[in-house]
């Protein structure tokens, strides 16, 4: 399921070998146009992250199929084909598997084989994966509702009216998170739906909370970053990322990717580019990194470094201790799901209609000569751009005057 389990906090493991990221295999899907999108969609989608148990990798594909492949070589073990694309991350309980996406359904499929065992149908699409607790499946939709199910039939306990849920629900201390289309983060007593408390995050929110330390973490399309207090849902701190509007939504500038507390530090992307690094108590800004595009996928951190794609279709590997390169890897035209790590692997999926494998691997003479080509023409980019703040200092000091101040606590009440 998404981020390894019900409080989303397994991020994956390591070792990492030396070297530099490599395409170990990689599968083609095929591509598929919806009643949503007339574009068609291959690969893996938002938020996309798949699933791995024992030499098995449970993909969710944009092109409408999930599949289920050899860990080792990619090979096809079996695959489901649903009505629309799969979006959420497949979610592995015992010998069954979840999975859901634009159809509107949710699907519970035998993990051997993928063979039907029932199917729920819901109001409208499902991106969040789902939780399992006791017998009873919970999730969020975007016909705005939070949803119990029966996990061994599939039938329907309860259905509560919240808001439109993208992202994916949050299990901590016997509580549910999760965060709305319409601006709210709900906190809910699983066993009957009813709310504990509710507070406004002023955006739609996307991001799956991050629930850790008596703080929930989330974020939202106006291009900030928040914590709660997790008991009462009072604000105690927001980030405001650089071209971030606090309550006004920007494909450009707003945040779809969810919060990564690693050792008292919270690393989440943005649609301006960059990977943010924020002390996790105030919010302050400790080092960021440039991507090639806007990042939507979520950044897991495994043993010291942060993993993530962008939508130019770069992956990234980064020291999560300053925010240093340390590898990077083209492998599509864009990449807004987020990758699952086990054993030093690294699980992706690029809208490009292929599935892939990587690796830290030995570099090669010729890799080590395109590696050379990119950081030239990188360097020349900086220089384009550090003559373009010369060209324009009055901006440039309003700009870091405004990152100086991006970082705020709630008022005092």
């Amino acid at each position: 399921m998404w981020l390894g389990n019900a409080e989303r906090n397994f991020y994956g493991t390591g070792p990492w070998k030396d070297g530099q990221l490599s395409v170990i295999w990689e599968v083609e899907t095929g591509f598929i146009s919806g009643r949503l999108h007339k574009d068609p969609w291959g690969g893996t989608s938002w938020p996309g992250q798949p699933s791995i148990k024992d030499d098995r990798v449970y993909f969710p594909s944009a092109d409408g199929n999930l599949y289920c492949l050899n860990k080792n070589d990619g090979s096809v073990i079996w695959k489901f084909k649903g009505k629309d694309s799969f979006k959420a991350t497949p979610a592995i309980f015992g010998d069954k598997i979840i999975a859901n996406g634009l159809d509107h359904h949710i699907y519970c499929l035998d993990a051997k084989d993928g063979t039907l065992v029932w199917d729920y149908e819901t109001g409208f699409e499902i991106d969040g994966s789902t939780v399992l607790v006791g017998d009873r499946l919970y999730f969020g939709a975007e016909d705005r509702n939070f949803y119990c199910l029966n996990f061994t039939e599939g039938s329907l306990i309860y259905k509560v009216p919240v808001g439109s849920v993208e992202g994916n629900i949050t299990m901590k201390d016997g509580r549910a998170y999760f965060s709305t289309e319409q601006g709210d983060l709900y906190c809910v007593d699983p066993a009957d739906g009813k709310t504990i408390w509710k507070t406004r995050i002023g955006a739609d929110s996307d991001s799956t909370p991050a629930v850790v330390n008596g703080f929930v973490y989330t974020a939202a399309e106006d291009g900030v970053v928040r914590a709660y207090k997790q008991d009462t849902g009072e604000l105690v701190w927001e980030y405001v990322t650089e071209g971030g509007r606090v309550g006004q939504a920007s494909e450009h500038k707003g945040i779809w990717a969810s919060p990564i507390y690693y050792e008292n530090r919270i690393y989440i992307g943005a649609g301006n580019h960059y990977l943010h690094c924020l002390t996790a108590d105030k919010g302050e800004l400790v080092w960021k990194y440039k991507a090639h595009a806007a990042i939507w996928g979520t950044s897991p951190v495994v043993e010291g470094r942060v993993i993530f794609g962008d939508k130019a279709g770069w992956m990234h590997m980064v020291n999560a201790k300053d925010g240093t390169l340390i590898s990077e890897l083209k492998i599509g035209d864009n990449i807004n799901s987020t990758p699952a790590i086990l054993d030093g692997r690294i699980y992706i999926g690029a809208f490009n209609g292929k599935l892939y494998c990587l690796g830290m691997e030995p570099k090669t003479e010729a890799e080590h000569q395109k590696s050379e080509v990119r950081e030239q023409k990188s360097d020349i980019k900086r220089q384009k751009s550090a003559v373009r703040r010369q060209r324009l200092p009055v901006r440039d000091q309003t700009s870091e005057g405004s990152n100086q101040n991006s970082s705020s606590a709630a008022p005092t009440p």
